[in-house]
C-alpha cells in the first residue's frame, strides 16, 4: 500500500469527487473532467492551491503524464483554472502550482441551479 511522504497516511483512502457543476454547468467530460476535480479537490479542502507533480496526477488517475500536461493547459486556458508560479516540494522538487479561477465555477453553479430550481431566481 503506499504511503504519502509528508503524513504517512495510506494514497488508498484517496478520491475524487465530481460535483454537477462541472458536468453541467461547465460542461467538462472525460480525463478533463477527472483533472479539474482532482485540482479542485485540492483548492476546496486545504483553502489554497494545487501542486501535486504531474506523474502523481497521473498515476492517481490512472492516465499518461503527457495527457494530465494536455488537460491542465486546455484548463488554464480556458480560464478554469489559474497558474500561480513554482512550487517546491519537500523533496526539493520544484512544480507548478494552480488554483481554481472562481467566476467560471460560479457561472456553472448559476447554470445548474437555474436548471434545476429555477425559483431561486424569479422574483
Amino acid at each position: 500500500m503506499a504511503r504519502r511522504e509528508r503524513d504517512g497516511k495510506s494514497r488508498a483512502a484517496e478520491f475524487v469527487k465530481v460535483y454537477r457543476f462541472m458536468t453541467e454547468g461547465m460542461g467538462l467530460t472525460g480525463t478533463s473532467l477527472l483533472v479539474y476535480a482532482r485540482i479542485f479537490g485540492f483548492c476546496k479542502d486545504t483553502g489554497g492551491s494545487f501542486w501535486e507533480s504531474r506523474r502523481g496526477t497521473a498515476e492517481f488517475l490512472g492516465i499518461s503524464e503527457r495527457q494530465v500536461n494536455r488537460v491542465i493547459a486546455g484548463l488554464e486556458s480556458h480560464g478554469l483554472i489559474e497558474c500561480l508560479g513554482e512550487w517546491r516540494l519537500p523533496n526539493g522538487r520544484i512544480t507548478k502550482r494552480y488554483e481554481v479561477t472562481e467566476e467560471p465555477v460560479k457561472r456553472a453553479l448559476r447554470t445548474v441551479a437555474k436548471r434545476h430550481d429555477p425559483s431561486l431566481f424569479d422574483p
